[in-house]
């Protein structure tokens, strides 16, 4: 049905429209990313600028390409809709997922199992340096990068990273004197990173703000209290409570990933023993330092710190810690 189809196109073209500018932080972040990443690349164009360029072009020129469109649509079911590609996720007590498995086998015979002949998905990935416009009189703002293709390796201190810039250097300068809505910043396994802003007035000033985050950290200092705030916002954002929703994407990460919930954890719970051991003997070292009233009491007090930091980075290090 032609006209249907016709109506689909534009119905998806005006909600992405408004999906991809209310999301517009993601959108950007996305976007940056497809510049170098294939995985942010394959997302964009299946949900971001890309998707929308290619549904505002198939709208525009219709009647040219609507046979084509159909053609490419047939050939993606048979590539997509079969056995092979099936993985289902049930959260529910043992009443609710009675019948599921007679179910799902039911489902995998439905689905195609023509033979098939794959092919692979060349990237276009170069950098661009774009800006979109929109009707909204905010922005935001994302730039974005791998660690790994500088040569760095992903520890834990990214992620007490992230808690820093959130609460400190981005949340200042971003949220607080650029009155922005909001800032994020996130550093992933795959190496690929973003920091950008959320409903943000500035464009100029923000992409300041970002290109001076190295000089920020060069500089960064804490004591042994700001230190403990940031790895405990750290941990907290890690062990949060979970409605039954967030426990099955969790359970199916997990999946995925190779990991059982009983070593995540294990790990957690070791990890966590030793890391209040470091913090019990570093507030007794410094006790004792007090104790002894030394003539450079802060210089003694700021080593104690440092020391502590140290063993906590090698904690890290011996956990291989992804936080």
């Amino acid at each position: 049905d032609d006209k249907r189809l016709y109506e689909i196109l534009s119905q998806q073209k005006a909600r992405l429209q408004s999906s991809l500018a209310a999301a517009g932080h993601s959108t950007a972040v996305m976007r940056a990313a497809s510049y170098y990443s294939p995985v942010s690349n394959f997302q964009d164009r299946i949900a971001g600028i890309g998707y929308f360029r290619l549904v505002e072009e198939l709208e525009k020129h219709f009647e040219e390409r609507k046979e084509i469109l159909k053609e490419n649509l047939k050939k993606l079911m048979l590539l997509i809709f079969r056995p092979e590609n099936l993985f289902v996720s049930v959260t529910t007590d043992e009443k609710g997922y009675q019948g599921v498995e007679g179910r799902v086998s039911t489902l995998r015979h439905l689905l195609y199992q023509t033979p098939i002949q794959t092919g692979k998905i060349n990237y276009d990935l170069q950098q661009r340096n774009e800006g979109f416009s929109t009707a909204g009189q905010v922005q935001y703002v994302a730039v974005s990068g791998n660690f790994k293709e500088a040569g760095y390796e992903y520890t834990g201190a990214l992620r007490i990273l992230k808690v820093i810039l959130s609460y400190d250097y981005l949340w200042m300068n971003i949220r607080v004197k650029g009155g922005a809505y909001g800032c994020m910043s996130n550093f992933r396994k795959s190496g690929d990173s973003f920091l950008v802003s959320y409903r943000d007035p500035h464009l100029k000033n923000t992409l300041e703000v970002f290109e001076k985050t190295p000089e920020y950290l060069r500089a960064f200092t804490a004591d042994e209290r700001e230190m403990t705030k940031y790895i405990i916002g750290t941990i907290s954002d890690l062990d949060v409570p979970m409605n039954p929703y967030a426990k099955g994407e969790l359970s199916l990460g997990a999946w995925f990933a190779g990991v059982t919930e009983e070593e995540l954890q294990e790990f957690m719970a070791s990890y966590k023993r030793e890391l209040a051991h470091i913090y019990k003997m570093a507030s007794a070292k410094k006790a004792f330092r007090a104790r002894q009233h030394l003539p450079h009491l802060k210089e003694a007090l700021e080593a104690c710190d440092r020391d502590m930091r140290a063993d906590i980075e090698e904690l890290k290090q011996k956990y291989g810690i992804h936080y």
